[in-house]
């Protein structure tokens, strides 16, 4: 029985450390998307501000909106499989530490 459990320790090490190192590419990605997002944003709620002001066209504004949805729905996703990926890594990491 020790055996098999020390085989699956030696199993699931190599894989906790390639999940620490998807892990970490994740947060760094969807850090950097969120700064970089904040600014688009920005830009993009000056430029429906702008639109309905002077051009009152609803249809760019509708599409600027579209742009701005998408943008927070791709940084969702990407918090969302930050998440799912430190669950597994922490899942892994009690069965390593687990006697």
């Amino acid at each position: 029985m020790i055996i098999i459990k020390l085989i699956e320790k030696l199993i699931l090490l190599p894989i906790w450390i390639i999940l620490l190192l998807i892990s970490l590419c994740i947060k760094l990605t969807v850090n950097l998307y969120g700064f970089v997002k904040g600014i688009f944003s920005f830009l993009l709620i000056l430029l429906i501000i702008g639109t309905i002001v002077y051009y009152q066209d609803w249809i760019q504004v509708a599409v600027l909106l579209c742009l701005e949805i998408a943008a927070f729905l791709i940084l969702f996703f990407g918090c969302f499989i930050e998440v799912a990926v430190d669950m597994l890594r922490g899942h892994i990491a009690d069965r390593l530490l687990s006697w």
